[in-house]
C-alpha cells in the first residue's frame, strides 16, 4: 500500500487514518485523485488545507459515523456514501457490537480492493445503475436456525460470509479446507474476479 503525506506537516500518514499524529488535521481519502487531504471544519463540511490544497469543499462518507470509512464525497454531491461504500446493498446488524467490529474488518479490507480497482481503472457501477452492478451483502450466520452464510458471487451480489472476520474462525476453516492461506482481501478479489469475468469476458466488455 503506498504511503502518503500530510499536507499540512509533511508526516507520513497511510489511507485509511483520520487523524494527522503531529499536527492534528483531520485527514480524509480522496480516491478520484488518490490523495490524502488534511481539513478543517467549515460550516457543515470541511475545507482541504495545506500542501496542494484548492480549497475544495468535502464530507466524509456516511460510514465514518461507524469508524469504518474515511473516503471523502464532494460537499455539493448528493451521495451519502464513497466509491466504495455505494456498492453496499446490506450490512449486519449493527446494534450488536461483536457484528460491527467484525464488519470493520470486512470494510477495511473492502477499501483495500476498491483502491486498487480504481488504480487500475476498472469499470465500476452499482446495482441501481445496472441489474448486475456490483454490490456487497455482509451477512452473520443465523443463530436460530443454525444456518451458515456462504461466501459468493451470483449476478453481480457478492455476499460475505461475517463469520470470516474472526480470526479464529478464518483459520478454522484454512486449515479444515487444505489452504496455504485465506484472507479477507483475498475472498475479495476472488469474488469481485467472477464480476470482472461476467461483464469484460462472458459479455464482451
Amino acid at each position: 500500500m503506498k504511503l502518503f503525506s500530510c499536507p499540512s506537516c509533511d508526516q507520513v500518514v497511510f489511507f485509511n487514518n483520520v487523524r494527522c499524529e503531529r499536527c492534528g488535521h483531520a485527514l480524509g481519502y480522496e480516491p478520484r485523485t488518490n490523495r490524502v487531504l488534511a481539513l478543517e471544519p467549515a460550516s457543515t463540511d470541511f475545507v482541504s488545507v495545506g500542501r496542494g490544497s484548492d480549497g475544495s469543499h468535502w464530507r466524509y462518507c456516511d460510514n465514518y459515523q461507524y469508524g469504518v470509512c474515511n473516503w471523502l464525497v464532494p460537499a455539493d454531491s448528493s451521495d451519502l456514501y464513497c466509491l466504495a461504500d455505494r456498492h453496499n446493498l446490506m450490512v449486519p446488524d449493527l446494534s450488536n457490537p461483536d457484528n460491527q467490529a467484525l464488519w470493520a474488518k470486512m470494510e477495511a479490507a473492502k477499501h483495500r480492493l476498491f483502491y486498487t480497482l480504481l488504480r487500475l481503472r476498472l469499470p465500476l457501477y452499482t446495482q441501481a445503475e445496472h441489474p448486475e452492478g456490483l454490490g456487497f451483502k455482509f451477512l452473520a450466520d443465523d443463530p436460530a436456525s443454525g444456518e451458515k452464510v456462504m461466501t459468493g458471487h451470483a449476478d453481480g451480489v457478492i455476499t460475505v460470509a461475517l463469520a470470516e472476520a474472526d480470526d479464529a474462525e478464518r483459520e478454522k476453516r484454512r486449515t479444515a479446507m487444505g489452504e496455504p492461506y485465506r484472507t479477507l482481501l483475498g475472498h475479495f478479489r476472488h469474488e469481485v474476479g467472477h464480476w470482472y469475468w461476467d461483464i469484460l469476458v462472458r459479455d464482451g466488455g
